[in-house]
């Protein structure tokens, strides 16, 4: 997967496109979404309940932090 690294405002004509992933694949530390790519910050958005979860750490059981306050820790 290609990466950028750039800083000032961005600029999308259009839009950004976050990976998805349910509750349960976040929860799971063997799944590719933990076990792939995972960065600080990541973002995600859980396809069945809308809520954004950003990753709080590189390893695979680093937890998901939700937008509405929930948090996930996967095992």
């Amino acid at each position: 997967m290609a990466q950028t690294t750039f800083s000032g405002p961005v600029k999308s004509d259009n839009g950004f496109v976050f990976p998805v992933a349910t509750a349960a694949e976040l929860g799971d530390a063997a799944d590719v979404i933990n076990t792939s790519n995972k960065t600080v910050g990541k973002t995600v958005i859980d396809i069945a309940t809308g809520v954004i979860y950003v990753a709080t750490g590189t390893a695979t059981t680093s937890d998901w932090k939700g937008s509405d306050a929930t948090s996930i820790t996967p095992a």
